[in-house]
């Protein structure tokens, strides 16, 4: 067994794929039709061959959807959690959950971002 990607179903594609890459950094490896209803965008991390967020544009679709009780979030580790926080924060627009903070005193420190739809992601960096 492998695992493949996760699967948002996103509102607006053009502002997700701008979050996405232009402001978290991950790559767009493809976006692409799928028949005549629904278009998908795949990411990956830089230096990742595999695609492992898909985006998915119901055409149709005019209201968010509902996130659900069991979602909480995906997560990503990070070199230096204090650069990105700053990246981030100067490319405006991104929603902070928390702040860069130590969780318990393992060394780990972490902080949340929304996306565009409300999709929680967190960054961590391992010490």
């Amino acid at each position: 067994m492998q695992y493949v990607h996760t699967c948002y179903r996103v509102l607006d594609l053009d502002r997700s794929i701008d979050f996405y890459a232009n402001k978290l950094g991950l790559e767009l490896v493809r976006k692409s039709p799928v028949g005549p209803d629904a278009t998908n965008a795949f990411f990956a991390v830089p230096g990742d061959p595999e695609p492992r967020l898909e985006l998915t544009l119901n055409h149709d679709r005019t209201e968010p959807y509902p996130l659900g009780e069991g979602y909480s979030h995906i997560a990503f580790v990070v070199d230096d959690l204090d650069a990105l926080a700053q990246k981030l924060e100067d490319a405006g627009g991104v929603d902070f959950e928390s702040k860069p903070h130590a969780m318990g005193g393992s060394g780990t420190r972490l902080f949340f971002v929304r996306d565009p739809d409300g999709y929680r992601i967190e960054f961590i960096e391992r010490s």
